[in-house]
């Protein structure tokens, strides 16, 4: 039986598509079989982003497409889009983030982290 990787897309992730031309939906799916998920957090601060200037607006929209054309919602409350990130890695969903902290906090827990490298490729550990 094959495993299904369950992969939680941070804000920073996403935005690396648009910023470094990194197509993060691919380049996680040669981990094997994968589904995608993304919290309303991080629906939230994609919005706050729009609002900085053009070229974060640009890049948040295509965010936001890849999230409608791959993810499934996960519905949430902390408002927090770290808390739930460290919450779902916990239930062994594999966390794909950029931001350096988080990646400690979660890896030194025991759990999976992705995260872009040489700003261009994806790396799992």
């Amino acid at each position: 039986m094959v495993q299904l990787n369950k992969i939680v897309l941070d804000t920073n992730m996403l935005m690396a598509v648009g910023e470094l031309k990194i197509d993060v939906i691919e380049e996680l799916k040669k981990f094997g079989k994968t589904e995608f998920f993304v919290p309303e957090e991080v629906i939230e601060e994609l919005k706050k982003l729009k609002e900085k200037n053009r070229t974060k607006k640009i890049n948040a929209e295509i965010a936001e497409k890849i999230i409608e054309k791959n993810c499934i919602l996960i519905k949430s409350k902390t408002g927090n889009a770290d808390k739930k990130m460290e919450e779902l890695a916990e239930q062994n969903y594999i966390i794909a983030t950029n931001d350096k902290q988080l990646r400690t906090k979660i890896r030194k827990k025991g759990f999976k982290t992705a995260f872009v490298r040489q700003k261009k490729i994806i790396v799992l550990e």
